[in-house]
């Protein structure tokens, strides 16, 4: 009965934990938001020089009575990748303006500088904002197969993400995803050649689920999931690896960010991977902030599998100013657009892909890697009902049977007392007297 007793507070916890979760929002999504004359005039210099200027405003309202509850999210590609996540509570109305002379023509810290504003009347409507801005694409050369970006090695390709061109953004077949992709960094006189396909697709979330892509992450109605793929891009050596800098700027706060690593005993929906990987922008109220939420696992084939699987690495956090370069891309990305002059926390880190002996990119000239950014509390992973079943039965089971065999022996080793104590009696009472 203990056992059974157990088992059926795990099962209700984890039940409770999915109710908990099941949020709801209706989403929308709106391309190149108040589009005015700078707006329209970009659109058609960019379908000349192939190069866009993307902006997606995607609008997340809570259902019935937390329609004043909404997650604004908006994705672009202005000047690098990146996406906005704006919180708001107590307003069914509230939205995002968006000033395209100050988005387009922005080109130093007070130009892009407040381009994108709420419509709130009161400052409390806004609960939380924060930023993830993609700045470079790092490749180097692996000589000595360490797989590890802080290692010494001699040659670097570097490129910011402001050197790249991206298309027209596009939606996904499910009418549920957006995606960026570039066809080429931007040329230089001296190269002017295709390096393949990078992109960025941003898949909008409306209620809670599991990802059908390994390594098949939990989503909710508070988060968007990130998948970045490099797809037959040209590296620049044999043995090159690639690692995406990326960079969180979050709304002042007395709290610093923080990114750990945390292990689980259930590898069910992605074999052969037990940790998750979450970078708080609250470290230590880390469930009233923002994430950035992966596997540390990456692919390196279309069709997932954990033979194609190979490993993602990350580093310390860093203060991004720290870096001159780094400071002038942040001038010109959506945090400064929509943080303008405002305090901010930032950092930065890199993730890089690729384990040692794994056959560097060249070996199938692809990658793919999965994340998701969201607010609040990350999903959780945790063990499905199958597994605590097959755990049960697996311990239950030797458990019953050790049980029920030592009560078979017992009774067996009563029964046989009582045999000798019977034949002690006629040994006394029978009637053959004792030989003499």
């Amino acid at each position: 009965m203990a056992c059974t007793g157990r088992l059926f507070v795990i099962f209700l916890a984890s039940f409770s934990g999915c109710l908990a979760a099941l949020d709801k929002r209706d989403v929308t999504t709106e391309f190149y938001p108040d589009c005015d004359e700078f707006c329209k005039a970009a659109l058609n210099q960019s379908t000349t020089t192939g190069n866009f200027s993307n902006l997606v405003y995607v609008r997340a309202a809570g259902q019935g009575g937390n329609s004043g509850d909404v997650l604004h999210y908006v994705l672009s590609t202005v000047n690098v990748p990146s996406i906005l996540m704006v919180h708001t509570e107590g307003d069914k109305n509230a939205k995002l303006n968006f000033n395209w002379e100050r988005l387009l023509m922005g080109d130093n810290i007070t130009d892009m500088a407040d381009a994108i504003t709420t419509n709130t009347t009161t400052a409390g409507n806004v609960r939380y904002s924060f930023a993830v801005v993609f700045t470079k694409l790092l490749e180097y050369d692996d000589q000595d197969d360490s797989a590890n970006v802080n290692a010494s090695h001699v040659l670097w390709n570097i490129r910011n993400f402001t050197e790249f061109q991206w298309m027209n953004a596009t939606t996904g077949q499910n009418g549920h995803s957006v995606i960026f992709n570039t066809t080429s960094s931007q040329p230089s006189p001296a190269e002017n050649k295709t390096s393949g396909s990078l992109s960025f697709e941003f898949e909008l979330n409306h209620e809670q689920g599991r990802d059908d892509d390994l390594p098949r992450l939990l989503f909710n109605a508070n988060n968007t999931q990130i998948n970045f793929v490099l797809d037959k891009f040209v590296p620049s050596f044999n043995k090159s690896r690639f690692a995406l800098e990326v960079v969180m700027v979050s709304q002042e706060t007395s709290d610093s960010m923080y990114l750990e690593e945390t292990k689980s005993i259930d590898d069910e929906y992605s074999p052969g991977v037990f940790r998750v990987v979450n970078w708080y922008t609250m470290g230590s109220h880390r469930h009233d902030g923002g994430y950035l939420q992966y596997k540390p696992v990456c692919y390196m084939k279309k069709e997932r599998s954990r033979a194609s699987g190979t490993e993602t690495s990350h580093y310390a956090l860093v203060d991004p100013m720290d870096f001159p370069d780094l400071g002038s891309i942040l001038n010109i990305s959506l945090a400064r657009a929509f943080f303008g002059n405002q305090s901010v926390v930032r950092q930065s880190t890199n993730v890089s892909f690729g384990l040692s002996q794994d056959g560097f990119y060249v070996k199938n000239n692809y990658t793919a890697w999965t994340a998701s950014v969201g607010y609040g509390a990350p999903p959780d992973e945790t063990i499905s009902l199958l597994v605590i079943i097959i755990i049960a039965a697996g311990l239950g089971i030797p458990v019953v049977l050790i049980i029920f065999g030592g009560i078979y022996v017992c009774v067996r080793k009563l029964r046989s007392r009582r045999g000798y104590r019977q034949m002690d009696n006629v040994a006394d009472g029978g009637r053959f007297p004792p030989i003499n």
